[in-house]
């Protein structure tokens, strides 16, 4: 057999030849020689080192997430930013896309506008141009002029603000639109602290608005919105001492939907001066948990009692007659109260519901405003009444003007003697075996067949014309008017 050798020489031009064309490269990028290493990386914001971030041309981007330090934000809790925040907002809205489709009409891509981990400073309000924010681990944004706001735009449509901290100012969030079509706006994972006024104010139409995953501490209050319909949920609220006649939550009009809420009210006592039906004077706070200026859903809340608590919703939304009714509805939720009502009455909604609520140790369910004259007022009204499963000290608080409208059965001592009632209508005698009171049950003082078991309504009227209903041999005897 005969062996061919192979000459090392070739293999070792070819590896010279890569070595030059290594060094060449290196040569290129700017170092003396190859053995040179690059300069070591040196303090942050110095030019050539590894975290300095040099302010960045706004038309050299490209993507739709724009970060505010590209801007000359330093978020170092000294500088102010105000000025940086808006080239970046001012960039982010630029480049949002609304193209037209042929066939489905507007559609869109917001660009972001991004805050890493950091303390802004601000001394003006900024308005936010419908774009998206975001901020990473709650970065903070500090308004240092409580004269001011911090975010404002008229233009809210389809927004999208979360992660952030807010701190000071006036109002933290100003959100508005004069009336647009398919709005969403959506405010969740964010912290707010120490507004002068409302926390995050919300006032659209045709717009969707939701408000979740959020912390309001030591705000003057919390969330203002009206609009066509609302979602608060998932928050804590520590309210503010300084809050006066006013509520945490206001829903200014529509529907408005609350779930999940836990608060910690810091109430401060006084001057409401109000009067049980025994005739026992209180004085209560004057701060509520929600102002209701439409129809207001709540559940599974947790309105806490320290320093005794104050009402959980205040409603100021008069029944209509008409197809848009008003309503205050509240279910599975703990009210503590210890000084007033668990629901006041500014005016009496279309329908009132309180169902499988506790919490109200030396309270009424309901107090209605002594301004209002229920002879007349309830005149051609359409109200439903529903509670239940609910129990206060000082029971439910409903004067008797409005127990025609109770949904079930109705209790009392006596046939009425005020009221709106229809013929057909029937009062159950309290008095038929006894009575509950503070003390225990109290036997009735005549045997219980003695007693009627109830009272019939046979006319119509204000208060109608009543007539007893007796138990005979086991039977239900109806009133002589009514069995022919």
């Amino acid at each position: 057999m005969v062996h061919t050798r192979v000459h090392p020489w070739p293999r070792l031009a070819l590896l010279c030849s890569l070595c030059g064309i290594l060094l060449g490269l290196f040569t290129g990028l700017g170092y003396a020689d190859a053995g040179q290493a690059p300069a070591p990386a040196s303090v942050e914001g110095v030019p050539g080192s590894a975290t300095h971030r040099p302010v960045r041309p706004a038309d050299t981007y490209t993507g739709l997430t724009i970060d505010v330090r590209d801007f000359g934000a330093k978020g170092d809790g000294r500088t102010d930013d105000t000025a940086a925040i808006r080239a970046a907002i001012k960039a982010a809205h630029e480049r949002r896309r609304i193209p037209q489709h042929p066939k489905y009409g507007y559609f869109t891509s917001f660009a972001e506008v991004y805050f890493p981990n950091g303390h802004y400073l601000i001394s003006d309000t900024i308005d936010i141009n419908a774009v998206k924010l975001r901020g990473e681990n709650y970065a903070a944004i500090e308004q240092t002029n409580p004269e001011k706001d911090i975010f404002h735009t008229p233009n809210a449509w389809r927004q999208l603000i979360e992660g952030l901290t807010f701190l000071g100012g006036k109002v933290q969030l100003n959100l508005n639109n004069p009336n647009v079509d398919t709005g969403h706006v959506t405010v969740r994972d964010c912290h707010f602290y120490n507004s002068a006024d409302v926390a995050v104010r919300v006032k659209v139409v045709s717009t969707f608005v939701k408000v979740e995953n959020c912390v309001f501490v030591n705000c003057e209050q919390a969330i203002f919105i009206s609009t066509d319909l609302s979602v608060v949920r998932d928050l804590w609220i520590s309210t503010s001492p300084r809050m006066k006649n006013k509520a945490a939550i206001v829903n200014g009009g529509g529907c408005m939907h609350i779930e999940n809420l836990l608060g910690v009210p810091r109430v401060s006592r006084g001057p409401v001066e109000w009067a049980r039906l025994d005739g026992l004077k209180r004085i209560a706070s004057d701060q509520r948990w929600i102002d209701n200026h439409g129809i207001v859903h709540v559940r599974n809340c947790r309105f806490g009692g320290e320093g005794g608590g104050f009402p959980a919703v205040c409603n100021f939304a008069r029944f209509e007659s008409r197809d848009i009714l008003t309503e205050v509805s509240i279910a599975d939720s703990y009210l503590y109260n210890a000084q007033d009502a668990a629901v006041v009455l500014k005016e009496v909604p279309n329908k009132l519901s309180v169902v499988n609520c506790s919490g109200l140790p030396d309270a009424v369910i309901v107090r209605v405003d002594p301004s209002l004259n229920l002879d007349t007022y309830l005149d051609k009204a359409s109200v439903s009444i529903d509670i239940r499963n609910t129990r206060a000290t000082w029971g439910e608080g409903l004067p008797e003007q409005l127990w025609p409208y109770r949904v079930g059965e109705i209790q009392a001592h006596a046939p009425p003697t005020k009221g709106n009632w229809r013929r057909g209508q029937f009062v159950r005698n309290l008095n038929a075996e006894g009575r509950w009171t503070l003390a225990g049950f109290e036997k009735a003082a005549t045997p219980a067949l003695d007693q009627p078991w109830g009272w019939l309504c046979t006319e119509s009227g204000k208060p109608g014309t009543w007539a007893p209903v007796r138990f005979t041999s086991g039977e239900v005897l109806p009133p002589a008017s009514l069995a022919r």
